[in-house]
C-alpha cells in the first residue's frame, strides 16, 4: 500500500554549519490492512520519516508509492486525494482543533477541506464507533477530556474514510486507564475498517501487542 524507496534526508546545522543525516537509505513497506510499529529513541528519525511519508517533508532523494503511485511530488488534486487516504493522528490532537470551534464545526470542516458533502448519519456512526455521546459536539475543545479530544480526532479521519492511519504516539499524554480505552478501540477500529496503521512508540510491549511487525529505526536507519 505505502512504499518508502532509498529515502535520504539531511539537515544543515544552522550553528555549526555541519550537515546532519537524519535518514539514510531507507526503505520499508506497509501492506494493505497491516499494523507496523515504528520504535527508536529520541532524535533516531522516526519523526522525520513520518512527515516524510506524510508528505509534510520533502525527502533529498528517493521515492514515495502510495497504492502503486508515485507520490513524491504530486500537487494538486492528487496530494489532496493522497491526504484524504492517509490520515494523521497526533499525541497532542488538541492541536488539530480550533478552541474557538466547537467539535461538532470542528467534524464538519473535515468535509469541507476536501470538498465532501456533509453527512450527518456517518458523523453518528463514527462517535459509536468510538463510543461517544453526540451531545458532545455542541461542546469547545477545552471542555472535554485529552481522551474526548482523542476521539474527536480518530472520528474526523474516519469521516474521509482512510486506507491508512499514521499514529505518532497517540495515548503518550493520557491517563494509564484512558489509554488503554483508546489503544482497544483502535485495535477495534483497525477490525472493522481494514485500516493500515504506522504506529509510533517507544513502548516494546504496546507495539507487539497492538501491530503486526516492529520496525527499529537508530541514526536514521532501519534495522
Amino acid at each position: 500500500m505505502m512504499k518508502a524507496e532509498n529515502i535520504f534526508k539531511s539537515l544543515v546545522d544552522r550553528s555549526s554549519g555541519k550537515t546532519c543525516e537524519l535518514l539514510h537509505d531507507v526503505s520499508r513497506e506497509i501492506k494493505a490492512g497491516e499494523a507496523v510499529a515504528l520504535m527508536g529513541g529520541s532524535g533516531s528519525g522516526k519523526s522525520t520519516l513520518a512527515r516524510i511519508l506524510l508528505r509534510l517533508l520533502s525527502c533529498d532523494s528517493g521515492k514515495i508509492y502510495f497504492q502503486g503511485q508515485d507520490i513524491t511530488k504530486v500537487t494538486g488534486k492528487d496530494l489532496s486525494v493522497f491526504r484524504r487516504n492517509v490520515q494523521f493522528i497526533s499525541q497532542r490532537p488538541e492541536s488539530f482543533l480550533d478552541p474557538r470551534q466547537t467539535l461538532g464545526c470542528s467534524l464538519k470542516e473535515a468535509f469541507t477541506v476536501f470538498n465532501l458533502s456533509y453527512d450527518e448519519d456517518k458523523i453518528k456512526a463514527m462517535l459509536d464507533l468510538v463510543k461517544l455521546n453526540a451531545e458532545l459536539l455542541q461542546r469547545y475543545p477545552h471542555q472535554v477530556s485529552g481522551g474526548e479530544i482523542q476521539r474527536i480526532c480518530l472520528v474526523r479521519a474516519l469521516l474521509l474514510e482512510p486506507k491508512l492511519l499514521i499514529l505518532d504516539e497517540p495515548t503518550s499524554m493520557l491517563d494509564i486507564s484512558v489509554q488503554a480505552q483508546i489503544l482497544h478501540l483502535l485495535r477495534d477500529i483497525r477490525e472493522e475498517k481494514h485500516l493500515a496503521y504506522l504506529f509510533i512508540t517507544h513502548d516494546k510491549q504496546l507495539a507487539e501487542w497492538l501491530c503486526d511487525r516492529v520496525l527499529h529505526i537508530e541514526q536514521g536507519q532501519l534495522k
